[in-house]
């Protein structure tokens, strides 16, 4: 397939348009931190890099926003300047963080950027624009870089063939419904929407300031604690999931110490390709819902009281279309209207979110599981892997969770450093301290 087949605009879906308004509230930045046994071909990383755009053409685009017309534009470059930079250094994890607080314009900078980093060994750091694609396609784009690798080592002519008719819309899971199912999505929507509306819900005292002083706080969850949270969710009959939830929520509750009267609202997020044919989207995309728990604090409450509670409603939501009903812009337009006003009320949502005259809910987000099967490079072995969800701005926060063969890793990127470090660190090691109990159970 030539150059020239390869279209000059791809339309922006909805979900695209929507995440676009939210820069309001955080840097909508994703990453995959890669850590490898050896060293790889930097040469070779470089060319897998500029194939995998020619394998993905959006990934090449920038974003145009011109009023109610929104697409993704191709760049003439023949070369996307910073996509791909190598570095040695001796301090890899400064060098990592500088890379995660890195922002980046998806109107103006390469919506992917990589880099390698060397030192006895080499660590490969993945920048994607959450504008393009939600965790589940970041992982999709680890797994093509990979793929794009290896097949350079085979045969170093290698060309892949452009994604040219792949659905990135969420359109894609819409047509797994009919007309039936969409109306209970649609009863689901003013249910939870009713609930996100609620007042009185309480929230981590985190101090508005400075949205470029920007920090990340990265904690592992390494083998051991790992098979014992599985293990103790396994007894009780619940997912490794229910079990962070709950420790989560926890953890929130020992922080705030919140009237056992005024429930706390945790915001995370369900991937939709669970709807798709192999949970496979048609291209790189944003294919991600959001949804609601509800937990009042009880202070004399066991842990397993707690994940009773949580497992009850994550049951309940998992048989209610989980993701699809729990923000109407992101979601239902995209199914029954035609997508020219998301753009508009994300914008809005985002500064109601954002103006400190309203308790707003913490969110976490599971990233899922990187499947080391698909992140293969060849002659050299991936020894870690892991995401981090975007930085958002203070008052806000977003708790990331990603895991990796047999360990998780737990981040948060979040504003005004200096003052809200503390109180972060505080409550991801009250996480971890939740976790580890199980150790002694």
């Amino acid at each position: 397939m030539t150059e020239k087949s390869i279209p000059k605009r791809f339309p922006a879906p909805m979900n695209d348009q929507g995440l676009f308004g939210g820069r309001f509230i955080g840097d909508m930045l994703i990453h995959c931190i890669i850590s490898f046994e050896g060293q790889t071909d930097e040469n070779r990383m470089a060319e897998a890099v500029k194939l995998s755009l020619d394998a993905e053409p959006v990934l090449g685009c920038r974003f145009v926003a011109q009023g109610w017309r929104m697409y993704w534009e191709g760049r003439t470059d023949s070369y996307i300047p910073g996509i791909f930079s190598f570095m040695k250094t001796e301090n890899i994890e400064e060098e990592i963080l500088r890379f995660l607080l890195t922002p980046s314009d998806p109107c103006k900078d390469p919506l992917v950027q990589v880099l390698l980093l060397r030192s006895e060994s080499d660590s490969l750091c993945i920048k994607v624009s959450h504008v393009v694609a939600d965790a589940g396609g970041v992982k999709d784009y680890a797994y093509l870089l990979a793929s794009m690798y290896r097949n350079l080592g085979d045969n170093p002519g290698y060309r892949p063939e452009p994604n040219l008719n792949g659905s990135r819309s969420m359109r894609q899971v819409g047509r797994q419904f009919d007309f039936t199912d969409n109306l209970r999505i649609l009863r689901r929507t003013f249910r939870d929407l009713k609930s996100s509306v609620r007042p009185g819900d309480c929230s981590l005292p985190l101090i508005k300031g400075d949205n470029c002083d920007r920090t990340f706080i990265i904690r592992k969850i390494h083998s051991d604690l790992f098979r014992s949270v599985k293990d103790y969710g396994r007894r009780q009959g619940s997912t490794i999931n229910d079990v962070l939830l709950t420790a989560v929520f926890r953890a929130f509750f020992d922080i705030i110490e919140p009237d056992p009267e005024i429930p706390l609202r945790l915001v995370t997020t369900a991937d939709l390709r669970r709807f798709l044919p192999a949970k496979k989207a048609g291209a790189i995309c944003n294919l991600s819902g959001v949804f609601s728990l509800q937990m009042k604090h009880e202070p004399e409450s066991a842990f397993e009281d707690t994940l009773s509670q949580i497992c009850e409603q994550m049951n309940f939501i998992k048989n209610d279309f989980i993701g699809l009903g729990g923000h109407p812009i992101f979601v239902l337009p995209s199914l029954l209207f035609p997508p020219f006003w998301g753009l508009q009320l994300a914008e809005q949502m985002s500064r109601i979110l954002l103006r400190g005259d309203s308790h707003t809910p913490p969110g976490f987000t599971n990233m899922g599981v990187i499947d080391a099967k698909k992140l293969v490079f060849g002659g050299v072995n991936v020894s870690e892997a892991f995401l981090t969800a975007p930085v958002v701005f203070s008052p806000l926060l977003l708790i990331g969770l990603s895991g990796f063969r047999e360990a998780m890793t737990l981040s948060a990127g979040f504003c005004n450093a200096g003052a809200n470090k503390a109180i972060v660190g505080k409550l991801l090691s009250r996480i971890e301290q939740e976790l580890r109990a199980f150790q002694c159970r």
